[in-house]
């Protein structure tokens, strides 16, 4: 079994001053680590990516990594940002097919302009593209904010369990 995982995830506090730009998801790692590299850096990590590899590695399916972008909690993602990294997750997911699955790693409060919920947008567009049969399970921050678009465009959201993440 192959199922394909990515990982588009912020914090978004509508309040702050402090700016989101494509660079914030490249801060951590100098850039955005993209397919083998991610394996490379979570795999056996206690993250919920790493928890991906644990639950393939304990269950013997094959995770296909697409990309992981992370940004530290600040303002609303610019709608270009949002759309550039979303479309090079799709494009590696499309790359990545026939698969028989998709895990994703977000945070569930991420808010891109013109995008009150990026969550929604990001699950709709990965079931646009693997169709209505495809399982899509997509894993949330503690405090998450879950809404109906979510709900609807994938077949599970998980919440994690525990604090400090």
């Amino acid at each position: 079994m192959k199922v394909i995982t990515g990982a588009i995830s912020h914090e978004t506090s509508t309040f702050t001053p402090i700016p989101t730009a494509y660079g914030s998801f490249e801060e951590r790692f100098g850039h955005i680590p993209m397919k083998d590299e991610v394996t490379r850096l979570f795999a056996g990590t206690n993250t919920p990516t790493g928890g991906f590899y644990d639950g393939a590695e304990a269950h013997d399916f094959e995770l296909v990594p697409t990309l992981y972008a992370n940004a530290q909690p600040s303002g609303p993602t610019p709608r270009g940002v949002f759309d550039a990294i979303l479309g090079e997750m799709l494009d590696r997911m499309a790359d990545a097919m026939p698969a028989d699955g998709v895990l994703l790693e977000l945070h569930g409060s991420m808010v891109a302009e013109g995008i009150d919920d990026a969550e929604g947008h990001i699950l709709a567009a990965v079931r646009n593209l693997v169709g209505p049969h495809m399982p899509v399970v997509g894993q949330l921050d503690i405090h998450s904010n879950v809404s109906r678009q979510m709900v609807e465009a994938a077949d599970g959201l998980i919440g994690r369990e525990t604090y400090p993440e």
